[in-house]
Parts: C-alpha cells; sequence; structure tokens
C-alpha cells in the first residue's frame, strides 16, 4: 500500500466517523466494504487498495483491521496515521472510535464520497445480526471457506456488488494487464 493509498484509507475513516458522529468499528468496516463493492461494480477498480479478508462476522479491511484492533504485525506507518486523528474507546466502549479532526476530502474524489454516503445510508443504522447477514455474501462464503488467510477475490466481490458482465470483463482485462507489468 502506498503512502497516498494509507492517507485516503485513513480520511475514509474519518469521512465516515465524522457523518455519523462516531461508529463501532465493525460497522466502519462493513461501511467501507460495502461502499467498495459497489464502487468497484460502478467503475472496475476498488476505491481502497486494502485487502479484503473474510472473518467469521464478514469482510474486513484486513490491513486498516489489524491497525484498529492494535496487532503488533500491523502497518506502523497506518497505525499511527490512524492513532494520530482518530480515538478508540476505552473499557466497555473499546470498539468505538470518533474522529479527531476533519477528513481532509482532498484525498476523496466525488465517487469516493458518493460511495462512502451510499453506504454510510443504507448500513450504519442496521443492527449487527442484519449487517453480519447482509455482508455474508457469496464472495465471503468462497473465501471463508477455503484455507490459510481468507482473502476475498476481486471479481468475486465485483459480482456481489452487482457488476455486469460487461464490467467484470473489464476488470479481468486490467488484472491481466497489471499481473503482465508486475
Amino acid at each position: 500500500m502506498t503512502n497516498f493509498d494509507k492517507q485516503k484509507l485513513t480520511e475514509i475513516v474519518l469521512y465516515i466517523l465524522n457523518k455519523t458522529k462516531g461508529l463501532d468499528y465493525y460497522h466502519v468496516f462493513k461501511v467501507i466494504y460495502f461502499a467498495n463493492i459497489s464502487y468497484l461494480a460502478k467503475y472496475g477498480f476498488p476505491m481502497v487498495s486494502d485487502e479484503f479478508c473474510a472473518l467469521p462476522d464478514g469482510p474486513v479491511p484486513s490491513v486498516l483491521y489489524n491497525c484498529i484492533k492494535g496487532d503488533p504485525q500491523c502497518d506502523k506507518e497506518l497505525q499511527a496515521m490512524i492513532d494520530n486523528c482518530v480515538s478508540k474507546g476505552t473499557d466497555d466502549a473499546y470498539y468505538m472510535l470518533e474522529a479527531k479532526r476533519q477528513a481532509d476530502d482532498e484525498y476523496l474524489s466525488k465517487a469516493d464520497i458518493e460511495a462512502l454516503d451510499k453506504s454510510i445510508f443504507e448500513n450504519v443504522n442496521l443492527p449487527y445480526g442484519e449487517l453480519r447477514a447482509k455482508s455474508h455474501g457469496e464472495e465471503w462464503k468462497r473465501a471463508y471457506a477455503q484455507q490459510g488467510r481468507k482473502v476475498m477475490d476481486i471479481i468475486g466481490m465485483a459480482k456481489d456488488g452487482m457488476a455486469s458482465d460487461d464490467m467484470i470483463e473489464y476488470i479481468k482485462d486490467n488484472l491481466l494487464v497489471e499481473a503482465a507489468l508486475s
């Protein structure tokens, strides 16, 4: 993940927290996930560069998840960015997050904001059980059933985001080009 990608992910978290006046990290992760698959289905590339993993309670952006959960092996640079601008709850409310500042919208495109606003509107007030069930789509099921790291596939996520067949082909072509150039 590049420095820009890390800063953008930080600004996305702040944007969500600013719009919601604070939120538990479970809902933050799901808002990002649903915004990302919607964006992917519409534009053919993901909104965030973090890879999503299928955990028992649904998909999470794995690098961000590790930073917010305080994993000692997490990306220290991203963790510092998050820690500088997000307050984490304590004791019984350890899962709550609040923004320490406004999001820098220079890092967010109009398309990013549109996808985030839609996902916030659709998901932020869903109870845990409903949001959990909603996030267990076909790609989550496939990834969760595999051995080892349960990384979700970009094509499967695009399908869960209701991408058209033409968009799926476009994404496949771009992945082939990306692989050839790396």
